[in-house]
């Protein structure tokens, strides 16, 4: 996890703001961030967040420990 990462939880826990947090673990995770990407493309969001959404898919992707269906 980042230190940005930790900031927006932080944050978002501090003002009541909902967060949705996935894991490598989730065998849905991947394909839930690549639909997230696609959708920051289509909605124009900006370079700097859509490499990063990618960035963190990759790592998904890297995974090897053991993947599940969320309980």
């Amino acid at each position: 996890m980042t230190t940005k990462d930790k900031k927006i939880i932080e944050d978002s826990e501090a003002k009541g703001i909902p967060i949705f947090v996935l894991t490598a673990k989730d065998s849905l995770a991947l394909d839930a961030i690549l639909a997230y990407h696609k959708l920051c493309k289509d909605a124009g969001c900006s370079k700097e967040h859509t490499d990063g959404v990618m960035r963190r898919a990759s790592e998904f992707e890297d995974y090897e420990g053991n993947k599940k269906l969320p309980d």
